[in-house]
């Protein structure tokens, strides 16, 4: 049926992980992630190529903005909108510069978003003040309406209501977006120190093109300004900054070098360097792709599952004793616990708001959070071991609570059970326990 189709186009992002995963294993997903990443650094490489960026301009930029551009390419959902993004953005400046056409395919882009990954609030949001502003310019200036802009833009609000949940997915969109986030990636750049420092740069050129002569069209500025606040705002979108960034200043920056370097034409004469350009470039990305493959042959090119990261001993220290039930987890070690003990039950994971509710959350955050929680909140939802990180407050306070005894520790994690758990408590206190003699594998799963 129609609603089967839709049903399972919404998951169509999932299950091309899971195919990948299923034919070709973890080896499988660092391929296609790879393949994804190229696709998206080759698009933004042509577009500004075709559009006689000097290269002069293109490779520093390029080379500061791949790494920002990074984090957008593990191998999660994100990594859809990180493609449809770029997509997007380019079809927005094809649209706008040269063939209105191109706008009409935006919708449809939009509809396969909608059905992979949320982050299409992003682009729609831009749609929006994109086509806000050129429609005021041109109301302003007298001229008529770009009506391929607004047939798009109208044509891409009912195409992403086109899924299994339709309006109620916008209305958990605009629920969730507007919650809180105790999360690390959600937190804002620093806008003073070395950190983002690529970004900070890219930003920094953006604010001295405003001062560059030569007319500038508003839709960009617009749309620059609004990444870059979210950008800063919360370092997950640095990404989205980075893209459109990439679009927008190698060919304004490559307009005042012109300008400034009239007297040396035959240097920086754009034509005379694109194949130059093109090798420099494609040599960048090869010592990117040897950068990949030396971290990765160590581990005959599976995904990392690195033991400083998570918690890899400490699950290999439960699943030799066997133990099971609900399990209090830091937020981002859910998913993995998941994973390894599927008998037992983890307080959150990754899915966040698309799967529990706020009370669930809330509690979670406070656990974590709250220096001393009283026993009712920690009794509040019936838990039979805690997992903490080892150099976190909850250790201070779990480790001086009669109801709760540490049974395990290692470099990055503890785990607590409970006082009423005789069996596990009593092999504890006669030093029965498994301890595992060969470390965990580092490769997933």
């Amino acid at each position: 049926s129609l609603w089967l189709w839709l049903l399972t186009f919404r998951e169509i992002a999932e299950i091309i992980f899971y195919a990948i995963y299923y034919l070709f294993g973890s080896t499988g997903l660092l391929a296609f992630k790879f393949f994804l990443g190229q696709t998206m650094i080759h698009i933004i490489t042509i577009y500004n190529l075709r559009n006689k960026a000097n290269p002069w301009v293109l490779i520093p930029l390029m080379v500061m903005a791949i790494p920002v551009l990074a984090p957008g390419f593990m191998v999660r959902p994100h990594l859809w909108t990180t493609l449809f993004f770029t997509i997007f953005i380019l079809l927005l400046h094809k649209g706008l510069e040269k063939n209105p056409k191109k706008l009409l395919w935006i919708p449809l882009l939009m509809l396969i978003w909608v059905n992979c990954h949320g982050g299409v609030v992003a682009g729609l949001g831009i749609f929006f003040a994109v086509t806000l502003t050129e429609s005021i310019r041109s109301l302003m200036s007298g001229g008529k309406l770009n009506q391929p802009l607004l047939i798009a833009f109208a044509t891409s609000c009912l195409m992403v209501l086109i899924n299994p949940s339709g309006i109620e997915l916008w209305e958990f969109f605009y629920h969730s977006l507007s919650q809180s986030r105790n999360i690390s990636e959600w937190n804002s750049v620093p806008l003073w120190g070395t950190e983002f420092i690529f970004l900070k740069i890219l930003t920094i050129l953006f604010l001295i093109t405003l001062f560059l002569p030569g007319k500038k069209q508003s839709w960009k500025i617009v749309m620059v300004f609004l990444v870059i606040y979210f950008g800063f705002k919360h370092q997950r979108h640095t990404i989205l900054t980075a893209i459109v960034l990439t679009f927008y200043l190698p060919l304004v920056l490559s307009k005042g070098l012109t300008l400034w370097g009239e007297n040396y034409s035959h240097l920086f004469k754009t034509g005379n360097w694109m194949v130059p350009a093109q090798l420099i470039l494609l040599v960048f990305m090869c010592l990117q792709f040897l950068d990949g493959y030396k971290k990765y042959s160590q581990n005959q090119f599976k995904i990392l599952v690195e033991p400083q990261v998570y918690p890899s001993y400490l699950i290999q220290f439960m699943e030799e004793n066997e133990f099971k039930g609900n399990i209090l987890v830091p937020f981002d070690w859910g998913e993995f616990l998941i994973w390894k003990l599927p008998d037992s039950k983890i307080s959150i994971d990754g899915r966040f708001r698309t799967a529990y509710p706020e009370t669930i959350i809330n509690w979670n955050q406070k656990v974590y959070s709250i220096k001393n929680p009283d026993t009712k909140l920690l009794n509040q939802y019936p838990t039979d071991f805690i997992v903490t990180r080892k150099k976190v407050t909850p250790n201070n306070y779990l480790a001086n609570n009669e109801e709760w005894i540490k049974i395990y520790e290692d470099l990055i994690a503890s785990l607590f059970v409970k006082k009423n758990h005789d069996a596990i408590l009593k092999d504890f206190n006669n030093d029965r326990f498994i301890h595992p003699k060969n470390p965990p594998s580092y490769s997933f799963p």
